[in-house]
């Protein structure tokens, strides 16, 4: 890639308490009918018929996260049991779960943070490369980030989820980092979902791309904040300024994506019947 400058406990059988950074939940049921109650005020209700193909599920909510609205029906069963017509080919059940935890393992890992005053002191051979560059990094020297990221390269292993990665400052105690989502690639199997649900993962997806690029950036480089602003086909559609230290006191591991960069200062206009609108960016590069 080349730049351009839940935690859950079982407590009986069939029940489960799920613990989150802002909310806890609690699961109850198995294969055949599955029913979350979350302290946000949102309820999950699966309901399915082992062997028959016939699959319900139904999200709604209340208070502030009323907008996450959604529900799916699908129906694989297409035999009549007054006809002797062949059986259509079931059609395969989406796995919204299984999206949604791919979704959080973008942000869920992160590169090692480099500790540059630890450089600069550094003997190790290992080390050498990092340490000729400590002086000028801690100094603030914009063409040595400039250099380090592009040799370090530290979202190359985001080029599933995101690409164009631009980069851009005139303050050694900020970065800017501007890309294009990859939501084709990511999410194309839940663009047969309904249109509210789909948009719901769309915007974990995008904000969560977003929260691992800073991770990275963070742990690369010694900067105060960091812009990310991502855009889809041409148009400007999230712009998060993330400040380092509440940043680093987040819980990656149980976050969720959207409610943490709506926490920082940003721009978002996205509601699940239109999903993303055009923004102006905080920091046009």
């Amino acid at each position: 890639m080349g730049w351009r400058f839940r935690r859950s406990v079982k407590i009986a059988p069939g029940i489960r308490i799920n613990f989150n950074r802002k909310s806890t939940s609690l699961s109850i049921g198995g294969k055949g009918i599955h029913k979350t109650f979350s302290s946000t005020g949102r309820t999950t209700t699966s309901v399915g018929i082992p062997g028959t193909g016939l699959y319900y599920t139904s999200t709604s909510s209340s208070g502030s996260r009323s907008r996450r609205t959604s529900s799916a029906y699908t129906n694989t069963a297409s035999a009549s049991a007054y006809t002797a017509a062949p059986t259509a080919p079931a059609a395969p059940v989406i796995d919204v779960a299984a999206i949604r935890d791919s979704i959080e393992s973008i942000y869920r890992t992160a590169d090692a943070p480099i500790n540059w005053k630890k450089m600069l002191l550094s003997e190790d051979p290992q080390d050498q490369y990092f340490h000729e560059r400590a002086e000028r990094v801690l100094e603030g020297d914009i063409d040595t980030y400039f250099e380090v990221i592009n040799d370090v390269n530290p979202l190359n292993d985001l080029i599933q989820y995101g690409s164009n990665f631009e980069c851009g400052t005139d303050d050694p105690r900020m970065l800017a980092i501007h890309f294009a989502v990859n939501s084709g690639t990511v999410l194309g199997e839940a663009r047969r979902l309904p249109k509210n649900q789909y948009n719901d993962l769309l915007q974990d997806y995008v904000c969560g791309c977003a929260i691992r690029i800073a991770r990275d950036m963070f742990a690369l480089l010694p900067v105060r904040h960091i812009v990310i602003d991502a855009y889809d086909n041409g148009t400007d559609i999230l712009s998060v300024d993330f400040k380092r230290k509440p940043f680093e006191a987040l819980d990656f591991a149980t976050l969720d994506a959207s409610d943490t960069v709506e926490s920082f200062e940003h721009r978002m206009d996205f509601t699940l019947a239109d999903g993303f609108k055009k923004i102006v960016p905080l920091d046009n590069l």
